[in-house]
């Protein structure tokens, strides 16, 4: 063993002995024992509760307005009283489908706190996919901005969800808007609210066919939550140098809210942990590197978590060096591998980042694994150690174990892990197995413990027998200068099965020929794994909310 994994295990030992706060207990979920945090809330109102003893600090900060956490609760609690005056009651399902506001978390801490299910819905999503996650939820009443409400008006008869308008520049009538009831002005009546009950419903990205609701539990909820909070401290912990020179600085710190907050990215690993912590939240409704770099410098932002290409639209900007970076102590890639280009590059533009990376999906909250510190930059390629109250395992096509360093299925055990998908038992009964979460990642595991990812299951392509990974060949093509995206796909062949093809998009103004990137891809892999079809494209290639590249859609082109 490393002596730096020797040196993180005795942190994550202190962190979890018996009366730490990360101190831990075996619980019964669902029928299965698993480990649990012992002091992790129980339900998202002890969340809530728990943001009052930062009452008068800011909050969410939004297009120059700033609402403290006592402004947010006070708010959540009208919200929360007019939709049980609107018939909403425990177990209600109430969406949200709107771009990222304070009002968004405002709902969303309503809904949950009468024991309502928050549906979080895709805002990018046309009128087609929202109405069919509304109808798939059964939702009452749907949170809508004027964008959304515009786009829904056509399939209102369709749905039985009635909307109620956020943001209503046009003074739109015969509908429930956000003011009429904070307006209301009523009491709130108390539900009790169990920790097995449901809390709300993520919609998949829905990469490859329609979005399935992945249900969270309160309980869930909570250990969710103290997976962040175990995160922020163990990521300082490996990095004590920097630490310091944060401490030297002396200005308070914030987080910049740059993902999309219907995605566990957003509302779990940043509203969640910040109303724990009392950090402060400055949102961005709609990426734009230029903007971010203003709010960067005039709010000290020091957290900024990302797609990749969202990092580099910062780092490449030909502004950069005119603004205040200095707070930037946690800009991290994420949706996907951070290839070790970026790491690089952010090393040079942030010398006094916390290095690392995580995996996580919807389907666990997204906490799994992270990789931090020197045991980062000593694993580049890992995702990490499992989070204290996580386990992995890797399997084979009939459900074997396989020992450290054979690449399987990677399969996921702990209380963070969603009850299933809504109204769909057959797609739960086949991803969460004896309590284990089979999320379709392909990787190993080391000697060490550390988890290794190569890829997704589905996107594996056989070629004459040979397993080729699409994310390594991946890795390889976008660390050339001349490639500004790609996406590895299989076609169909007669004779091998399949054969290796790449769309790619290169940077403005540069030309690369076929046979000069199949000479590059061959310096650094396999001959079976350089790509036999090389597609140019113009335009970007399809992604989703998480900046994920829609795979399938790049794919039907050329099948």
């Amino acid at each position: 063993m490393s002596q730096a994994i020797a040196d993180m295990k005795a942190v994550i030992d202190s962190l979890t002995q018996s009366g730490s706060v990360f101190e831990m207990e075996d619980k019964n979920v669902n029928g299965l024992i698993v480990r649990s945090y012992l002091h992790a809330p129980a339900s998202l109102n002890e969340v809530y509760k728990k943001s009052l003893k930062f009452s008068d600090s800011p909050f969410l900060v939004f297009e120059g307005k700033a609402l403290t956490f006592q402004n947010v609760y006070d708010s959540s609690e009208k919200i929360a009283a007019a939709l049980q005056s609107l018939g909403v009651n425990k177990g209600d399902r109430v969406a949200i489908a709107m771009s990222n506001c304070p009002e968004w978390v405002i709902a969303f801490m309503a809904i949950t706190r009468i024991g309502g299910i928050a549906v979080a819905l895709n805002s990018w999503g046309e009128a087609e996919e929202l109405e069919y996650s509304l109808n798939d939820a059964g939702a009452k009443y749907v949170f809508v901005d004027q964008r959304r409400f515009i786009l829904l008006a056509e399939s209102k008869g369709k749905m039985e969800a009635e909307p109620i308008v956020v943001q209503n520049e046009s003074d739109i009538s015969d509908v429930i808007s956000w003011q009429s009831l904070l307006d209301l002005n009523l009491a709130l009546s108390g539900v009790d609210i169990a920790p097995e009950d449901y809390a709300y419903i993520l919609y998949t990205s829905g990469t490859t066919g329609k979005a399935k609701g992945a249900v969270t539990t309160h309980y869930a909820a909570g250990q969710t939550l103290y997976n962040g909070v175990y995160a922020g401290a163990m990521v300082p912990s490996q990095h004590p140098e920097t630490i310091e020179r944060l401490i030297a600085r002396g200005k308070p710190s914030a987080t910049m809210m740059a993902l999309p907050l219907f995605h566990g990215s957003g509302i779990i690993s940043i509203i969640f942990s910040a109303l724990w912590q009392g950090t402060r939240v400055v949102i961005l409704p709609k990426w734009n590197p230029e903007q971010a770099l203003r709010l960067i410098e005039q709010h000290n932002i020091g957290v900024l978590s990302g797609a990749a290409k969202m990092i580099w639209d910062l780092l490449e900007h030909p502004d950069w060096h005119k603004y205040d970076t200095d707070g930037l102590c946690n800009l991290m890639g994420v949706g996907a591998a951070q290839p070790e280009t970026l790491l690089k590059d952010i090393r040079d533009a942030c010398p006094d980042n916390f290095f690392g990376t995580g995996y996580g999906m919807t389907e666990c909250n997204m906490y799994a694994a992270l990789n931090t510190g020197p045991v980062y930059l000593e694993n580049l390629d890992s995702v990490g150690l499992p989070y204290p109250v996580m386990d992995f395992k890797v399997i084979d096509e009939d459900g074997n174990e396989l020992p450290h360093g054979e690449a399987g299925e990677v399969c996921i055990k702990g209380p963070s892990l969603i009850s299933g998908y809504w109204r769909n038992q057959k797609a739960t009964d086949e991803t969460i197995i004896d309590g284990w979460l089979h999320g379709g990642d392909v990787g190993y595991i080391n000697e060490e413990g550390m988890l290794y990812i190569c890829d997704r299951k589905k996107d594996i392509v056989i070629r004459g027998g040979e397993n080729i990974y699409c994310a390594e060949v991946e890795t390889v093509i976008n660390a050339h200068t001349a490639i500004e995206e790609s996406a590895v796909f299989g076609l169909p062949h007669e004779r091998w099965g399949e054969e290796l093809a790449v769309s790619v998009r290169l940077k403005r103004g540069e030309t690369l020929a076929d046979s000069d990137l199949q000479h590059y891809v061959s310096s650094q892999l396999a001959h079976f794994k350089v790509p036999a079809h090389i597609y140019f494209e113009d335009e970007p290639l399809p992604r989703n909310a998480m900046q994920k590249v829609i795979k399938h859609e790049v794919k039907k082109k050329y099948i």
